[in-house]
């Protein structure tokens, strides 16, 4: 496994080094043993390990689901995974046996530590240890200049992010990546069921919001499996699932400013219930300001948009247009 110094695992006698926890001696060491909650128990255990619910730490004990996300993946052999939230190992093995190169980021450090001891005979997978946020809109620029990295020594690989979400940075890691000038190719995540179908909504489902549009805008967004809490453990209080998300490079080209775009629909649906008219002459600088209304009126007009239309009743293709043009009204 390299590291960000280029070097291979921890070998004894380095700064860092610690010897790898001995296997739990209950259970055999077989690799469909490794990820069962009694494993995992004991692991946690012996290491002094104590799960974390601030950060999200639900581990995925049924591996022919960890199996059904990689295969979902459509990984190539010269692809490029991100995976957020390694844990300890288990789907970074599986990654690594079908990707190019990997870069996976882990920060709970106990964590990271036992991912390295799985992985140290692993070659093409680079682990950086720390948050993979910088700030809720911001990745990591550690984890990024690690994938641009790995996609610089794989020319003709796709990235492809493919992970456990934690549920607490899931929006976030989606969001912040899909605003990236080269964005992932396609995810294949897990996440909350309502997470889920947030991602996967299309105008006037009741999950329709801020990231319903992003998304759409640029991607494809399926669920490919519901996922019951007891297949976790901790188990969590709800159901998760897999979904997968295929960027669609001719729509997301549809989008002048992916950034100035993003803003506008997030402002858009702080109040998606409401009446379109009303929310647009808020974020145009309110009732106050001089020809505000007058140009919303003609908004309308250009757009065919009826009295009683909502945010959340027009679809990606329509709010990309409402954006371009309240834009060359308004600025912003």
């Amino acid at each position: 496994m390299s590291r960000r110094d280029g070097t291979r695992g921890r070998p004894e006698g380095r700064p860092g080094w610690s010897k790898p926890p001995e296997a739990p001696p209950a259970e055999p060491m077989t690799r469909a043993s490794r990820q069962t909650t009694a494993y995992l128990k004991r692991l946690f255990e012996q290491v002094g390990f104590g799960i974390d619910a601030s950060k999200g730490q639900n581990f995925l004990v049924d591996l022919n689901l960890v199996d059904l996300v990689v295969r979902e993946a459509g990984i190539g052999p010269a692809d490029v995974v991100l995976e957020v939230g390694c844990g300890t190992g288990v789907l970074t093995e599986r990654l690594a046996a079908a990707a190019g190169r990997v870069v996976t980021a882990e920060i709970d450090p106990r964590l990271a530590q036992l991912a390295r001891d799985r992985l140290i005979e692993v070659d093409n997978v680079e682990l950086v240890e720390g948050d993979a946020l910088a700030s809720k809109h911001v990745m990591a620029p550690a984890l990024l200049a690690a994938v641009e990295a790995a996609l610089a020594a794989s020319p003709g690989g796709a990235l492809r992010l493919v992970a456990n979400l934690p549920y607490c940075v899931a929006t976030p890691v989606i969001s912040n990546l899909l605003a990236l000038p080269r964005p992932f190719a396609s995810a294949t995540v897990t996440v909350q069921r309502e997470m889920a179908e947030r991602m996967s909504a299309h105008a006037g489902d009741s999950s329709y919001n801020a990231l319903s549009v992003w998304i759409g805008a640029q991607a494809d967004a399926e669920i490919v499996r519901i996922l019951p809490p007891s297949v976790f453990w901790p188990r969590p209080k709800v159901e998760s699932a897999i979904v997968r998300i295929v960027v669609d490079t001719q729509r997301r080209a549809t989008i002048p400013d992916p950034a100035r775009f993003h803003r506008f629909i997030r402002d858009l649906f702080c109040h998606r219930r409401k009446l379109l008219r009303g929310v647009l002459v808020r974020i145009a600088g309110g009732k106050r300001e001089l020809g505000v209304r007058e140009g919303v009126e003609a908004l309308y007009t250009t757009l065919g948009l009826g009295p009683e239309a909502r945010a959340e009743e027009i679809p990606p293709a329509g709010l990309i247009r409402l954006e371009s043009e309240f834009h060359a009204r308004f600025g912003g």
